[in-house]
């Protein structure tokens, strides 16, 4: 049985999305959901999560 990713999960949708071997598919992905709006040409990703609550960013 193969394996399934769940897009709609924190990590799910960083596994498909959040690498750089995914780069293009990001960017096809945003500019679909953008419809035209605006245009995405690149990502940059970052290395480290950053969390803000009650705007302090830790």
């Amino acid at each position: 049985m193969g394996k399934y990713i769940n897009p709609f999960t924190d990590w799910g949708f960083k596994r498909l999305f959040g690498q750089e071997f995914s780069k293009d598919l990001l960017i096809s992905f945003l500019n679909d959901l953008l419809e035209g709006e605006l245009h995405v040409k690149d990502v940059t990703f970052k290395d480290k999560e950053q969390i803000s609550i009650n705007g302090f960013t830790y």
